[in-house]
């Protein structure tokens, strides 16, 4: 089995940017003959730049892409965006 978690972690500020980092987090799981094994990595997924009033988006691969691709790529990951930065609905629509 295997549970997939996105979220935001917490946000740090260099140089008057606000820089909020997106992490998946992976758990897989198996019961092979009674014995269960567990397995569980965090790697980085997006990076977001604040420098107000602009918030721009980056892969982990430093590809520039847009709110919208974020929001279909990772759909639960929205209502923490929201409440993190309260002007993304306007550009994320």
């Amino acid at each position: 089995m295997r549970k997939e978690l996105v979220s935001c972690e917490e946000a740090r500020e260099v140089s008057g940017v606000k820089l909020t980092p997106v992490v998946r987090s992976i758990l897989t799981w198996a019961d092979i003959g009674g014995t269960v094994s567990f397995y569980a990595c965090r790697q980085p997924a997006y990076l977001l730049v604040e420098r107000y009033p602009d918030v721009r988006v980056l892969r982990a691969s430093g590809e520039e892409i847009t709110l919208q691709q974020v929001y279909s790529e990772c759909p639960g990951i929205r209502e923490a965006l929201v409440e993190r930065f309260p002007g993304l609905p306007a550009q994320g629509n």
